[in-house]
């Protein structure tokens, strides 16, 4: 019952009666919902988590890569030891793995990368030996398993990149062997696929870099050996604007879309210091907030109508950051005076050094360092005096050092280290000293090294290492309370 999110206690209490301010029968209608909607909540069954088909014997796994849901399903890139690195898939509900389809068949393998969602099609870059690498699709069946478009006929293929899904399109840049690496569009046919915009005429390229979806535009920089240029393409028409354009040696980078239209984004002129940007929608409302020293602000995370990101750490080559503070947790409502600092966790020069933002039920978790209870995780509603440690999981100085957060329907999944465990898998349904953990993986000390955590179907999946399969994905039951006793072992 601990891995119940307090779920029974909850219904409990609701069904015993509490405080209303209407009459008894409302107050029990009202019980009766929120009971029935917390039993109708999915959360972890348990803390066994199963293995999802050991693809590779032995020890050294079949090391999957970014595991990605679509529409029940999760896709990964794996190998075998015997079809080289082809494109697996799982179904959420029965968590066992079947190859997709071995798209070059050998043990060289096709090479799946950037697998990308687009409504119920998953797109990725593959090479089938025949055509280099291009841009391939797929539902989850060997049949449906078809190369897109051959953009650049040979061997040497298009080599797309930066795969973006806007408005139930994909957005990315190839190279075609006439226009260049330019931007290209694709709605999953070979006619459906198109040039979008060619930034030099001809056989010339630009440097296109973080191809970011942004309210129903595609937003991306430009570097060229006059200028850089932050783009933004309408997606039906396809026309162009600058937002904003610099000198050459600028480097732009983290853009991020917060709320209705707003984009924030870091500029480093060349200082080797990063200033933060945003941009309301119009190339005229692109506006300077804030210059940072020392190391560029980063894991630029949106909540509500604000940006959270960590700012003020050493640089990279030791540039001193914040004086005072140090590396600590920021804020910004897009105005000057609203971008400011949360809290200092970490009194002095050092800093908290914030990392891992991650958003769940209105408020952000994070891992930092308090200098008293070593890296733990936190969490903040974005007021200093709401920002908290959740729980100290290697009591003392020690750090548990939470790493791979990810949110998912209330429930937060993490990887942590204890001196006991090692690294392994544990959850939260935000509650303060509500942090459990999964069974070892790697039993005593070991670590099983969890990472990449996503929901499909009735599981969450993770990639871990266990010492006798080696690295491969895993799945714990994800049901509500009324299906987990079935679930849970």
């Amino acid at each position: 019952m601990a891995a119940w999110r307090g779920v029974p206690g909850i219904v409990l209490l609701l069904l015993a009666g509490g405080v209303g301010c209407g009459p008894e029968e409302e107050r029990g209608e009202e019980r009766g919902e929120v009971a029935a909607q917390a039993q109708e909540a999915p959360m972890p069954c348990g803390r066994w988590a199963s293995p999802v088909g050991d693809l590779r014997k032995g020890t050294e796994g079949s090391k999957p890569e970014a595991l990605v849901p679509v529409k029940g399903q999760v896709f990964y890139a794996a190998d075998d030891g015997i079809s080289g690195r082809e494109l697996w898939v799982t179904d959420g509900d029965t968590a066992k793995a079947r190859r997709v389809k071995d798209v070059r068949t050998g043990p060289s393998g096709s090479t799946p990368r950037f697998l990308t969602a687009v409504g119920r099609q998953l797109f990725f870059v593959a090479d089938d030996g025949h055509h280099g690498p291009e841009l391939w699709r797929t539902e989850g069946s060997a049949k449906d398993t078809v190369l897109v478009a051959d953009l650049r006929p040979g061997s040497v293929g298009s080599a797309p990149d930066g795969l973006t899904a806007v408005g139930g399109r994909l957005y990315f840049t190839a190279d075609d062997g006439v226009h260049g690496r330019e931007l290209w569009v694709s709605d999953g046919t070979a006619k459906g696929t198109r040039l979008v915009q060619e930034f030099v005429p001809g056989p010339g390229s630009l440097f296109l870099d973080e191809l970011t979806a942004w309210n129903g535009r595609l937003a991306l920089v430009a570097y060229d050996d006059d200028s850089v240029t932050l783009w933004a393409v309408d997606g039906p028409s396809g026309r162009a604007q600058v937002f904003f354009r610099g000198p050459a040696w600028t480097v732009l980078l983290a853009l991020t879309p917060v709320g209705v239209d707003r984009l924030f984004f870091l500029a480093d002129v060349g200082v080797g210091e990063a200033d933060l940007w945003v941009s309301r929608g119009q190339p005229s409302s692109t506006v300077r907030l804030r210059h940072f020293a020392g190391d560029y602000p980063s894991e630029l995370t949106p909540l509500g109508d604000a940006v959270f990101f960590m700012a003020g750490a050493e640089g990279f080559f030791g540039e001193p950051g914040d004086r005072w503070f140090g590396g600590e947790l920021w804020r910004s409502d897009g105005t000057t005076p609203g971008t400011r600092r949360v809290k200092d966790v970490r009194l002095g020069a050092e800093g908290s050094l914030p990392s891992g933002l991650t958003v769940m039920d209105g408020q952000l978790y994070f891992a930092a360092d308090d200098g008293v209870h070593g890296r733990e995780l936190w969490r903040t509603d974005g007021s200093s005096q709401g920002t908290q440690l959740v729980q100290d999981l290697e009591p003392g100085p020690g750090s548990s050092a939470p790493t791979a957060l990810k949110a998912m329907d209330g429930w937060l999944f993490l990887s942590a280290m204890t001196g006991t465990r090692g690294r392994e898998a544990w959850y939260s349904d935000g509650s303060s000293d509500r942090v459990q953990q999964l069974h070892d993986l790697a039993p005593g000390g070991q670590s099983s090294n969890p990472r990449g955590f996503v929901h499909a179907g009735a599981h969450v999946f993770f990639v871990a290492t266990e010492p006798t399969r080696g690295e491969e994905p895993w799945a714990l039951p994800f049901l509500p309370v009324v299906d987990c006793s079935v679930a849970v072992k």
